[in-house]
């Protein structure tokens, strides 16, 4: 066996430099050597942090919710606007109930089914030997006072449910409670089409009194719109949406 090291020519073999003088490291020091780092201190420790972080920031980020402080202008004059066309409009069913709106109304069809209640009586024995009919044939006039006091009391009681209707309406919108504004929408909307068709009835059958019935009655309408206007401001539905979102975390 050849005494001299293969790896330098011209030198000596000694097996134990191996170990003596270990060779170096070519790319220069190791690079998974063990540094000191911060974190073998404590590893359960707290770790460190940058300047200014926390480690907490407001429960991911959301603001708290609070509950709203105080109703918007807004909604406190919707509800007056609302309570104050449920007045108006039982102030329009009282002077329709007492004009003669209801009798002329009577009258005009009346004078229509007349002549062909006259012939099936005729044609029929059973239909001429009616009581009712009889009466309504021989005084008519009977018949329409009478139909006209019934339409004028079922006018008034319509009008004190209207009043109640629109003050818990207006109430519980002023309060801020959305689902009762989507109702007063609703009802808003109804009575703007309904406008169209009593309007021109009150013209037709109210005789003198037509103008007043009307300006009180499109009054009563209006105000109930610009109601549901201010409940839809944004004011308005801030306040709602706030509301809601404090009821869902628990405010009362």
């Amino acid at each position: 066996m050849s005494n001299y090291d293969p790896n330098q020519p011209g030198q000596p073999y000694n097996p134990e430099s191996g170990a003596q003088n270990p060779a170096p490291n070519p790319y220069g020091e190791n690079p998974y050597a063990q540094q000191p780092s911060s974190y073998q201190q404590n590893p359960y420790g707290q770790s460190p942090m940058a300047p200014g972080f926390n480690q907490y920031p407001n429960q991911g980020g959301y603001a708290a919710v609070q509950a709203p402080k105080e109703r918007p202008k807004t909604l406190q004059i919707s509800f007056l606007l609302i309570l104050l066309s449920g007045v108006v409009g039982a102030i329009a069913s009282w002077m329709i109930s007492t004009s003669n709106m209801f009798g002329n109304m009577i009258s005009t069809q009346w004078s229509l089914i007349e002549p062909e209640l006259q012939s099936q009586m005729q044609s029929t024995p059973e239909m001429a030997q009616d009581p009712t009919l009889q009466q309504m044939m021989s005084s008519p006039e009977a018949f329409i006072s009478q139909a006209n006091t019934m339409l004028s009391s079922f006018a008034l009681v319509g009008a004190v449910i209207s009043v109640i209707l629109y003050f818990l309406v207006g109430f519980f919108v002023g309060r801020g409670v959305g689902a009762m504004r989507v109702i007063a929408t609703i009802l808003a909307v109804l009575s703007l089409f309904g406008l169209f068709s009593t309007v021109p009835m009150i013209s037709m059958y109210a005789d003198s009194e037509a103008g007043a019935l009307n300006a009180v009655y499109i009054i009563g309408i209006l105000l109930g719109i610009a109601g549901v206007v201010f409940a839809w401001l944004r004011p308005s539905s801030e306040y709602i949406a706030q509301r809601r979102m404090a009821r869902r975390a628990g405010y009362r």
